[in-house]
């Protein structure tokens, strides 16, 4: 068993993580846990969860959970899109240059089928790639490593994606907040 753990660390943290924000949604309400922290704190948390966190494959469940749980529990749904937008937008940031210097590093490594997909998203014209961004940033709860790698691969410089990246971060943590609010 312990070996198991040791090779597989990451999905039983992930296992972990999710059965231990189970029984705590079991017995405690979003209204407690806002009330425990602080409605002004939540907005600081939310800030520090997207940066950390933001919306990566592994974390991305766990942000938007807090989100909405701060949302029903009594935190304004635009300021946490706010600042949790915001935090998106320092995550994928950091990520876009992490990703710019290891696609140079390692571009002799990529397979063949990755740069077929480019060539032909580098053919599309510039605003449209862009639209695309937001659409994919602002209206769906996907990560966003894997279009933030694309984007480095076709050469799109950050001055032109840093706006559709900072709006279309703001609007999906404010849709997913605004929900949350709704519907809990």
């Amino acid at each position: 068993m312990l070996r198991f753990v040791r090779e597989h660390w990451t999905i039983f943290f992930l296992v972990a993580f999710l059965l231990v924000f189970i029984l705590i949604s079991l017995y405690i309400t979003p209204k407690e846990i806002v009330d425990y922290i602080g409605v002004q704190n939540t907005y600081a948390v939310s800030f520090l969860l997207a940066v950390f966190g933001g919306l990566s494959t592994v974390t991305g469940i766990s942000f938007f959970a807090s989100i909405v749980t701060f949302s029903s529990g009594g935190a304004n749904p635009f300021l946490l899109g706010l600042f949790g937008g915001l935090g998106i937008f320092i995550s994928d940031t950091i990520f876009f240059f992490i990703a710019r210097y290891s696609v140079q590093v390692f571009q002799k490594n990529i397979k063949p089928v990755s740069l077929r997909f480019v060539s032909r998203m580098q053919k599309v014209s510039l605003g449209l790639v862009l639209f695309g961004v937001y659409i994919y940033i602002g209206f769906t709860p996907f990560p966003n490593d894997i279009l933030m790698i694309a984007l480095v691969l076709m050469g799109v410089s950050f001055k032109r994606l840093a706006p559709v990246l900072l709006v279309g971060s703001i609007t999906v943590v404010m849709l997913v907040a605004y929900l949350g609010e709704i519907i809990f």
